[in-house]
């Protein structure tokens, strides 16, 4: 059952669009206000009762530019970045095999790679193993559960927001699709083996860490615990469609954590993880904006054994980040050796066109040739540019 892309994407991001267009384009959201809790934190209530930690329904940045397709092609083509990646999306033959393999019948995926106790133990125990290299659980908590959840509940606070019908299980679904679709892509078609049987690690990954990720950050205390108590939001770029070739082009997304600091009020630490991680500080300004500077290292090259065990590269990696009350304005990074050598964002917000404010963006490949996109307010996530 080896599906390609240009049969099930279509059909996929017409079915999204077509189950949130009337909400997406025809209603704004509704900016949330801010009440104080027993506790002092700052909370966020609607005349609903919902509770918004990562999307607050602002009309600037990050929460204006959210939507579905935001998480599809940001989360579902994460890895899009690596070198030699086909980012032709359309036509790309996806691994639907491995996955249906993995999900379905996973015994033969474990068997291979040493049980199902072994496996646990890399994906799941934390410092269980000797061997670094073998330290699945890594990026199956921060990458998965935190990330994968996280995601969940942004996209599920926009569509409340946007009052779409059936939020939760719209959520879900397109959350949980993005799942599978980031583990077809990045599982390799030219492996009979891992086709034939999937893998362990996509089991861990599809099955429990982003389902149960959802679960989690579906309950209110667990996201106001990283919201409020570890400043934690999502960052995402503004990820496009390239002509020529169909191409995804400036996707990706982070989780940044900003913790307030008893000693003072001045600063905070910034650390910002996705299939990297940068460090840094957080600077509040008086005009309500905040700037955050970091450095670190991006990965830009993976391998995945017969076994399911996922290693990568990583190299230099640094950026700035502009903020207004968690929604992100404006972005500057540099990953070296990546397919996004450097790229800007200017999210919607600030650039206004005939009443209309839009979103920009402008990257240059590790080859330096020139992208350049624009978003929307009301394009649910999606953009549209050209490459050079």
């Amino acid at each position: 059952m080896l599906f390609v892309g240009h049969k099930v994407l279509p059909a996929v991001l017409a079915m999204v669009a077509l189950s949130t267009g009337v909400a997406g384009l025809d209603a704004q959201a509704r900016p949330v206000d801010s009440v104080a809790s027993p506790s002092g934190a700052s909370e966020l209530t609607d005349t609903t009762e919902h509770r918004y930690f990562f999307n607050k329904g602002r009309d600037y940045g990050t929460d204006a530019y959210a939507g579905p397709f935001d998480i599809i092609l940001n989360k579902g083509f994460a890895v899009a970045q690596w070198q030699g990646r086909d980012r032709a999306i359309f036509s790309f033959p996806y691994g639907w095999d491995a996955v249906w393999a993995s999900i379905t019948r996973p015994g033969k995926a474990m068997e291979q790679a040493g049980g199902w106790g072994s496996v646990l133990k890399r994906h799941l125990v934390p410092f269980a193993g000797d061997n670094l290299r073998e330290a699945q659980w890594v990026p199956n908590y921060f990458g998965h559960l935190i990330e994968g959840g996280m995601a969940y509940r942004r996209l599920l606070e926009w569509n409340r927001l946007h009052g779409l019908p059936f939020a939760t299980l719209n959520a879900v679904l397109v959350t949980q699709f993005a799942v599978l679709l980031n583990e077809a892509y990045e599982t390799p078609v030219d492996d009979p083996l891992v086709q034939q049987n999937g893998t362990a690690g996509l089991f861990i990954d599809a099955v429990i860490m982003d389902p149960l990720g959802i679960l989690l950050f579906h309950h209110d205390g667990v996201s106001s615990f990283f919201a409020n108590k570890l400043g934690a939001t999502i960052w995402p770029r503004q990820a496009s469609i390239t002509f020529p070739g169909a191409r995804v082009i400036n996707n990706g997304e982070a989780v940044v954590f900003r913790p307030k600091l008893w000693f003072t009020d001045d600063f905070r630490f910034f650390v910002r993880t996705g299939i990297g991680a940068q460090v840094g500080i957080s600077i509040p300004r008086d005009d309500g904006l905040e700037v955050g500077v970091g450095i670190g290292a991006e990965s830009y090259e993976r391998q995945l054994d017969s076994v399911g065990v996922e290693s990568a590269q990583f190299a230099l990696s640094t950026g700035l980040w502009i903020d207004r009350e968690g929604s992100l304005l404006f972005s500057a990074t540099w990953d070296d050796r990546t397919d996004r050598s450097f790229a800007v964002d200017v999210f919607p917000g600030i650039i206004k066109i005939a009443g209309t404010t839009v979103g920009a963006w402008f990257q240059l490949d590790r080859d330096y040739r020139p992208y350049f996109g624009i978003t929307g307010g009301r394009t649910l996530g999606l953009g549209v540019g050209v490459g050079l």
